[in-house]
């Protein structure tokens, strides 16, 4: 069978080019392995204690590796980060990694194994357009941007891989445009869209867009999140790893190898760390701070540099009051910040804390305002929700991604031509050195991707299926 012919789904494609990009389990010199207590044991060092890097290392610790985890960051965790503000330490917001969807499926098994419970956190979306809120139920697409919508994912599902790959060479604007979209439809499907994305969707690619949205959950994955937060998680994977064998203000300044010899990580601080391999989980914006030796194919260093990150800030605002009304609350609109959402939805206080996502050169604009510049600015656009929510505001605190020196933005951003070029650049194997990360994956810009990469690169390592077994 021509695999290539039979490929329905972005999961099934990503199936395949994984698998070849990773190719057969990376085998070991078993000369270069220390021996404890009469077992062959192996090492590998991870760079990075994100979700991609922690899920590496725990499954490569189940298997019975030597493992050892540089992170820059003075914390665990990455762009997972929950948050409690000093005026009522009983509510906790995300300022990094937000939703685990319903299709996500490593996520969901490994809250189980931990004992971490999710709760449902799904929304429904009013809209302020033009100064005038529309409550859920009562906006919407025109019926001609619906048909053609609905056609168009009918059509999808039979496309061949090269349909595909032509798709992703549009962007998504155009894209809808061509089926037929009005110019109206289109306006308010890049207020909706662009907050998926961090960026307008002129710049996103077609495919990237459409595989998302035909491929996802009803509520496109905005589903559940962890009770007490999403960091709960990052703690239980440093529980089991050791917190010993991570090392935080450690950033890798050089991964060395030798030919038929091991891996050489080098910190800026000059510390030396030696291991049968290396899995590298920093972000490709952030890759050509570290030296290679020998250096990354031509093709590998390009692809890094035409990546793009997406322009996010996350600004969690405490009210006194939930003057917004409904738990499920959310709010797409055409002002400053691109999303509203109510980030302590059936957490028990009278206090709330609302969160506002602006994307783009509008995140930018936020971002270089000053704490109280900012929070004036959010809480007046909100004035056609309830003109009280300026004087409700309590506490603000943002979280402008593009700023973060080790990512450079929130998550990767597709644009046209990249999915299928780019994308298969950036994982494949570097000698000893494997790579992994929400950019490199299937469900790319969410939590779900970091983690099924980390563990991808650990069982290339093995050799392991069991990599995944219950904890």
């Amino acid at each position: 069978m021509n695999t290539k012919k039979n490929l329905h789904t972005r999961r099934d494609f990503i199936k395949y080019a994984g698998a070849a990009a990773l190719g057969a389990p990376l085998l070991l010199n078993s000369s270069s392995a220390q021996t404890r207590r009469g077992r062959t044991r192996r090492s590998c060092v991870v760079v990075g204690a994100g979700l991609s890097g922690l899920a590496a290392a725990h499954a490569l610790k189940r298997a019975g590796w030597d493992v050892t985890v540089l992170e820059a960051r003075e914390r665990h965790g990455g762009r997972v980060h929950s948050f409690r503000f000093e005026q009522n330490r009983e509510l906790v917001c995300e300022l990094g990694g937000e939703w685990i969807g319903a299709s996500h499926e490593r996520m969901r098994a490994l809250c189980r194994d931990f004992s971490v419970p999710l709760k449902d956190h799904r929304f429904e979306a009013s809209l302020l357009r033009d100064g005038r809120v529309s409550r859920p139920g009562t906006w919407d697409f025109s019926a001609q941007a619906n048909a053609a919508f609905d056609k168009f994912k009918k059509t999808y599902q039979g496309y061949t891989e090269r349909q595909r790959e032509r798709l992703d060479h549009f962007d998504w604007w155009t894209w809808l445009e061509e089926i037929g979209f009005t110019p109206d439809d289109l306006l308010l499907r890049d207020l909706q869209d662009s907050t998926d994305f961090g960026e307008s969707i002129r710049h996103v690619s077609a495919y990237a867009a459409a595989s998302e949205y035909f491929e996802s959950s009803p509520a496109n994955e905005m589903d559940f999140k962890i009770v007490g937060g999403n960091s709960r998680l990052v703690e239980e994977f440093v529980k089991r790893i050791g917190d010993t064998n991570i090392h935080t203000r450690t950033p890798v300044a050089e991964i060395r190898q030798q030919r038929g010899g091991r891996a050489t990580v080098r910190a800026a601080g000059g510390a030396l760390y030696h291991a049968d391999a290396c899995i590298c989980t920093v972000p490709a914006r952030t890759l050509d701070r570290i030296k290679f030796d020998p250096p990354l194919p031509a093709a590998q260093r390009d692809a890094a540099e035409r990546l793009q990150y997406s322009r996010i800030v996350k600004n969690q605002i405490l009210f006194d009051e939930r003057f917004w009304g409904a738990e499920d609350f959310s709010l797409v609109s055409d002002v400053t910040s691109h999303y509203y959402f109510h980030s302590t939805r059936d957490q028990p206080a009278t206090q709330g804390i609302l969160c506002s996502y602006a994307i783009g050169e509008k995140a930018d604009v936020l971002a270089a305002q000053g704490d109280a510049r900012r929070m004036e600015i959010i809480t007046r656009d909100l004035l056609p929700l309830d003109a009280r929510a300026p004087r409700l505001a309590r506490a603000i605190q943002s979280m402008p991604w593009q700023r973060d020196r080790y990512t450079q933005g929130a998550y990767a951003v597709y644009r046209p031509g990249q999915w299928f070029t780019v994308r298969p650049a950036l994982q494949r194997p570097h000698g000893k050195v494997l790579f992994a990360g929400e950019h490199i994956a299937d469900w790319q810009g969410f939590m779900e991707g970091a983690v099924v990469t980390g563990e991808q690169a650990a069982e290339a390592l093995t050799g392991a299926a069991g990599a995944r077994r219950r904890a």
